[in-house]
């Protein structure tokens, strides 16, 4: 029996092959390799583009995230960093809380930015995608290196591991801000990694697990986690205890960042719809099973997944049809070594075919990239050792059969001609492809191998691309894209603060008609953003359940027919209709909901067409700075001025001593404050879910009431980073102190 034996260092690899080995001190394949990798991802992800539809402006992309990172980033621009409250937005106006937005994370901010200068942000999450993915790309990469991978093999796999169906056609093309998290975990596993070899400063690991935990997203916290776990594992395995201990320190200090980033969530959670009071729940939604997961490398296999349409459990098309020509003996041989890939792979294979719903996590389809990660690196080892070439028609038949398995899968899924015609085409394709690569390898080496698995990586993905990319009714939707064209399309028609009635879901027959008309009088979720319209619905996953329940609102902002007669009654505790405490200005009816909308005292009919009526208030209700909307009859107030987001000061005159009372248009979440010269009096949730101020019984005459707003245990959260910087900084102290010590007893 014969086959080709692993080398190790993987340097010894690379270097045993003529003809291209580089002069000392030139080794150009160091920077060249990693650098093509990037090249090469940020070039197939502009292929999804060219079909029809958007494919990277559509579901969440397109309705949450976009639209409010280019309003975040013209509030950073303004000033405002990091952006806590917006109380124009009554529904998701509580951004410390949201947390997936990462509003600490300075990267994030640039970002935002970045999209608030586009005039397409379309195109501006085109270019964020794509660096966040050619980044991935890079920390797949380095992280195979630093666990003995030849360049080639890494380079395969990161080159795959950004195009996988989980990552691509859900972080990626829906989920943003959760990319933008996931990026971070493969530079935390290699540096902590690092930290335990001696050859990186705790500090640095601090830095990046920092960015990793404000980006905001629980998926990248539990992948920080996780990473952190194993390295601390495998540290122990190959005793390692100096290593493991500084490492065990700069992973508290880390978690010293989880309070300020995630406890408002907590201590707000009683009053909106995301609660923490745990449980397990198996809804089945986005719940992959054990046999989608070992149908990793078909193209076109669908998961039996409800709503899910695409290869969503993909990895790569040449991870296991060439498992059976791979030496995995060299994973026996470094167990200790490869710990932590082993365990991170096993962690999440766990995960994902738990249940779908474990306390705030959910949805287990989500997590399926991060295990691939792991695995990629396992992968890339085995294919460090080289194929072997000992029995090469049982290896073959091996192939073979798992592809005619993985296409009975595939078409048992999909049960229809065309998923036949597609699978057998791939299957053939990827079995040439096996056959090229294992006979190329044998004659001309690796780099002819890893030129196979390039080419049939970018050619299954366009495959792929043609085949589940821009056939969605979401993706036909066309979401407006320009600010420019949003401000001239509601210029002069939507004034002051507006609220829609109306449901996204009776536009779905005209959007499919003419999708772009739809959005010049209704749009979804925070789409608003992109304009001067000063709405107060928008796009929330935590929601405020006082004014989901007054109006039946959901997390994108759609209302039931009921909250049109609901805006004009009198809540309980209140003396003016909700429209009045709202300080509304403008509402838009959607026809096709509330098809004649009565038009109360005060307003009028401004506006109507065959989607809308616009009723406009006679006299403007939000002319002012302040949102104080209601006070007590014999309150005078003289003034209502708001010094920014989170503080507002109103002077009142009292002609009584009795008790009084003001609301405010604003969302009465936990952390306001209200004081009366100087005084603290009660601030809470009045009637809608307006925040009410009560004035006790008291003197007469002047007074000035403040009210501010800080996020639940922001002090505890400031002081917990603080103490974990400092933690971190004394660990790196010590190493460079350490390293100096024995560099100049060795000079000695």
């Amino acid at each position: 029996m014969t086959h080709v034996v692993e080398a190790a260092p993987a340097e010894k690899v690379e270097r045993s092959e003529p003809a291209s080995v580089p002069a000392p001190g030139r080794d150009r394949g160091r920077a060249a390799a990693p650098l093509l990798t990037c090249l090469l991802v940020a070039a197939l992800a502009q292929l999804p583009v060219l079909r029809p539809g958007w494919f990277y402006f559509a579901d969440d992309a397109a309705t949450q995230i976009l639209p409010m990172w280019y309003h975040l980033g013209n509030q950073v621009r303004d000033g405002v960093w990091p952006p806590l409250l917006d109380p124009d937005l009554l529904m998701g106006g509580n951004l410390a809380a949201e947390t997936l937005f990462g509003i600490w994370s300075p990267v994030n901010a640039l970002v935002w930015v970045g999209v608030s200068f586009s005039s397409d942000v379309g195109v501006a999450g085109l270019v964020v995608r794509t660096a966040a993915l050619a980044l991935i790309a890079l920390g797949c990469y380095l992280l195979c290196r630093h666990y003995g991978a030849a360049r080639w093999s890494a380079s395969a796999l990161a080159t795959a591991l950004p195009l996988t169906g989980s990552l691509l056609h859900f972080d990626t093309a829906k989920w943003p801000a959760a990319l933008l998290a996931f990026v971070w975990v493969p530079f935390v596993w290699l540096l902590a990694s690092r930290v335990v070899r001696g050859g990186t400063n705790g500090f640095l690991l601090f830095l990046v697990g920092v960015l990793a935990v404000t980006a905001g997203n629980p998926y990248g916290l539990l992948g920080v986690c996780a990473v952190l776990a194993a390295v601390l594992v495998e540290a122990a395995l190959q005793r390692k205890w100096a290593q493991a201990a500084r490492l065990t320190l700069v992973s508290v200090a880390i978690g010293a960042v989880v309070p300020l980033v995630y406890l408002p969530l907590v201590r707000t959670a009683h009053m909106t719809w995301r609660t923490t009071s745990g449980g397990v729940d198996n809804t089945g939604t986005l719940e992959p099973h054990l046999d989608d997961l070992l149908n990793l490398s078909m193209p076109t296999y669908v998961p039996d997944i409800e709503g899910v349409g695409v290869p969503a459990v993909y990895l790569c098309w040449f991870v296991l049809p060439l498992a059976f020509w791979c030496d995995w003996s060299v994973l026996r041989r470094r167990a200790r070594e490869l710990a932590a890939p082993a365990l991170i792979a096993a962690f999440y294979l766990v995960v994902a075919l738990g249940p779908a719903e474990v306390w705030m996590f959910r949805w287990p389809l989500r997590v399926v990239h991060y295990g691939y990660l792991a695995l990629a690196v396992l992968l890339a080892v085995v294919l460090t050792a080289g194929l072997r070439t000992d029995r090469p028609r049982v290896r073959a038949a091996g192939t073979a059969t798992f592809l005619l398995v993985s296409v009975f899968f595939a078409v048992d899924r999909s049960p229809d001609l065309v998923t036949l015609k597609r699978t057998v085409a791939i299957t053939v394709l990827i079995g040439l492809l096996i056959a090229a690569g294992v006979a190329l390898h044998r004659r001309r080496g690796s780099r002819a191998l890893l030129a196979v698995l390039q080419v049939g990586t970018a050619l299954v993905f366009c495959a792929q691309c043609v085949w589940f990319i821009g056939g969605g009714p979401v993706e036909r939707s066309l979401f407006p894209t320009s600010p420019e064209q949003m401000r001239e399309n509601y210029a002069g028609r939507y004034e002051g603060r507006v609220l829609q009635i109306g449901h996204s879901s009776l536009n779905e027959e005209g959007a499919e008609e003419a999708p772009r008309e739809v959005w010049r009088d209704m749009v979804i979720g925070n789409s608003f953003l992109l304009s001067d319209v000063d709405s107060v619905g928008s796009y929330s996953g935590i929601g405020y359940m006082p004014i989901s329940d007054e109006l039946c609102m959901n997390y994108h902002g759609s209302t039931c027919p009921e909250a049109y007669d609901a805006l004009w009654r009198t809540p309980r505790g209140a003396t003016v209709p909700l429209a009045d405490l709202m300080l509304l200005d403008t509402v838009v009816v959607q026809r096709a909901s509330v098809p004649q909308p009565a038009v109360p005292q005060g307003w009028h009919l401004a506006e109507r067409n065959d989607r809308v009526s616009v009723l406009r208030r006679d006299v403007p209700a939000s002319a002012g700075t302040g949102y104080l909307s209601w006070a007590s009859p014999h309150l005078q107030v003289r003034s209502d001025t708001s010094s920014g987001p989170r503080a507002e000061a109103v002077e009142v005159h009292r002609a009584s001593g009795a008790p009084g009372r003001l609301v405010f248009a604003r969302s009465a979440w936990p952390g306001y404050t209200a004081t009366l010269n100087g005084v603290r009096v009660p601030a809470h949730a009045g009637p809608g879910g307006m925040l009410e101020v009560v004035l006790p019984a008291g003197h007469t005459g002047a007074g000035r009431v403040e009210i501010t707003w800080t996020p639940p245990s922001l002090r505890l959260g400031l002081v917990s980073l603080a103490g974990g910087a400092l933690l971190a900084a004394g660990v790196g102290l010590h190493q460079v102190i350490s390293r100096r010590r024995d560099t100049t007893g060795a000079a000695r």
